[in-house]
């Protein structure tokens, strides 16, 4: 072998020791990395080896389990996770060694060395060698104690009425029909009562929004003291309350009805301020076994109409309903209303008034809101509340909604005609959103006025659209395609919101009275608007708040960055020859908003 062989011989030899040492050097470079990221990691560690005892973890899991990474050593997983909880995952961390499952993901509770339990979210995976043994499993635990509350905070606001802290609407309803469907099956028992503040109007208007706030907080206690616990107590609104009495029959219904209107009378607090007089309170009871036919729905309406006999009877009283007595008042009623509402769109006889809408930062008027109204007899102006339920009962709302499209692009070429180019939009019910002829006859329309649809937007309220979030989108994508803009109504009102977003193509978020109402009060309101103004803001979409009472409302309001504001403290609805004639003309760019409810 020559000299020069024996050179490439020992270059080869050296450069190979070299190769394996840096390649030794790189994997225990790797290795330490990969241990300090182990050890230093926010997220609890474990590697659990054979018979899922504990062989590495680190402080972050220490932490959430109240022991030393050394103290877990040797530890079963039987030693921090709960008892209830233990089996599930020794069963799903099997699955992962034997290869049936190739992760684990789930939530679980941690059990602190304490005795305390820790919610956690729980990741897993089998640590395979190069044979394919899974012996190892990496566990991976995070703390979700926030999360869960958090989570809870928003169930409770979501279940709840943010001024008494008693059961909302959504919620009341939920439970009496839960209640309901077990009466239909093990046998029918229970009453419903509905409750409103007697005169609670005037007090509002005469003393303002604070004070029958204090009267309807006032009323809220006493009726919590003097019920069960296994009764259920809602807010359903404004002065109106609700009580599910699960096993009263008529008797029993009756005592507690008297006895709830006896209390308010001798203990509610008059606002501390005797110009308010004495608080009184009118009960309707409907007794859910008096019924032929069933319904969570039917029971409400029933009380609903016993608490207006005992209101017409004077108040500060209590009415049963009674259904040979009051099918006929309804249907009669039903019967009128419907006739009204036929001869109201025959000739003509509905009507718009227009609301100023303010910039919430300058406090300049820069649109309206139109609310629809129907001419009464001698020319007084009806609400929209007392005809709108029975119009969509009988089917009648869609012809309504036509009327409000007619008259909106009607007004929108006018305006346009004029030199005034003002946006109008219209407020379309969830019923009209599935309607091809209201389709057919925004673009027809539109075609015949010549009317620019960039000026037009079409709005439906945030229970509609959630009820059906494809219908909502399928409408908003045609009359985007129309060149309109589509826009959500009472947001806040389904508190179901803020997920549904992402899924509708909204140019415009209106803020529900309701929220706006007592945000100023009530943190969880003024959070959830927050929230709300923060992700349309986030989307490049505009706010607009509803509602507006007082002068702090709407200071907070602009602090938290609403775009639009609007209520009485601005200016009351004004007829359109006001808002839009002759020395009422809004300035070029401005907008007017069309909807059928006030």
């Amino acid at each position: 072998m020559s000299s020069l062989e024996l050179v490439f011989i020992l270059s080869g030899a050296i450069a190979l020791v070299a190769a394996r040492w840096l390649h030794k050097r790189a994997v225990r470079r790797a290795e330490s990395n990969l241990r300090t990221v182990f050890d230093t990691a926010p997220i609890g560690n474990a590697v659990l080896g054979p018979r899922d005892r504990i062989v590495e973890a680190n402080h972050a899991l220490g932490r959430i389990v109240g022991f030393t990474p050394r103290e877990l050593l040797g530890r079963t997983l039987s030693d921090i996770v709960h008892p209830e909880d233990a089996g599930r995952l020794t069963d799903a961390i099997a699955a992962l060694r034997s290869g049936e499952q190739r992760g684990l993901e789930t939530e679980l509770r941690c059990l602190h060395a304490t005795g305390q339990s820790i919610p956690a979210a729980v990741h897993a995976a089998a640590l395979r060698s190069a044979d394919g043994d899974g012996a190892r499993v990496l566990l991976q635990v995070l703390d979700i104690t926030e999360r869960k509350r958090v989570e809870a905070h928003l169930q409770h606001m979501a279940d709840h009425d943010p001024l008494t802290g008693l059961l909302n609407r959504r919620r009341f309803e939920q439970e009496l029909e839960r209640h309901v469907a077990q009466a239909q099956r093990y046998g029918t028992e229970g009453a419903v009562l509905v409750l409103d503040v007697d005169r609670f109007k005037q007090v509002n208007d005469a003393y303002g929004h604070t004070t029958g706030d204090r009267v309807i907080n006032s009323v809220a206690r006493v009726l919590r003291r003097r019920l069960r616990t296994t009764d259920t107590l809602a807010r359903l609104g404004g002065d109106e309350f609700a009580v599910l009495l699960p096993k009263a029959d008529r008797r029993e219904a009756e005592i507690v009805a008297r006895r709830l209107v006896e209390a308010i009378r001798a203990q509610a607090d008059p606002a501390n301020d005797e110009r308010t007089g004495a608080v009184t309170i009118s009960v309707g009871a409907a007794v859910l076994d008096e019924r032929e036919t069933l319904s969570a729905e039917a029971a409400m309406v029933d009380a609903d109409l016993a608490m207006y006999d005992a209101k017409d009877a004077g108040g500060d009283g209590y009415a049963f309903f009674t259904a040979e007595v009051h099918a006929a008042t309804r249907a009669r009623a039903r019967t009128t209303w419907r006739d009204r509402i036929v001869d109201a769109l025959a000739n003509d006889r509905f009507a718009l008034v227009a609301q100023p809408v303010l910039d919430a930062q300058s406090g300049k008027t820069v649109q309206h809101e139109l609310l629809l109204r129907m001419t009464g007899p001698h020319g007084t102006l009806i609400p929209p509340a007392a005809f709108l339920s029975i119009a969509e009962r009988d089917g009648l709302i869609v012809a309504i909604d036509q009327w409000v499209v007619r008259r909106a692009i009607g007004l929108l070429a006018e305006l346009e005609q004029r030199g005034e180019a003002t946006r109008l939009e219209v407020n379309i019910s969830g019923r009209s959103i599935s309607d091809a002829t209201l389709l057919a006859l925004i673009a027809g329309e539109l075609k015949r006025t010549g009317a620019d649809p960039r000026n037009l937007v079409f709005e439906i309220p945030e229970t509609a659209a959630v009820a059906d979030v494809q219908l909502a989108r399928a409408f908003a994508q045609h009359v985007q395609g129309l060149g309109c803009q589509f826009a959500i109504d009472d947001f806040g009102a389904g508190l179901a919101s803020l997920y549904y977003l992402k899924h509708l193509p909204f140019d415009a978020l209106k803020l529900d009275g309701e929220l706006v109402g007592h945000c100023t009060r009530n943190p969880a309101d003024r959070l959830l608007i927050e929230s709300a103004v923060n992700v349309v803001h986030g989307l490049g979409r505009s706010a607009i708040a509803e509602q507006v009472g007082d002068a702090e409302t709407h200071a907070l309001l602009r602090e938290l960055g609403v775009n639009l504001v609007q209520g009485h403290h601005f200016g009351m609805p004004l007829p359109l020859d006001a808002a839009f004639g002759s020395g009422g003309t809004p300035a070029p760019a401005t907008q007017a908003r069309l909807r059928r409810v006030a």
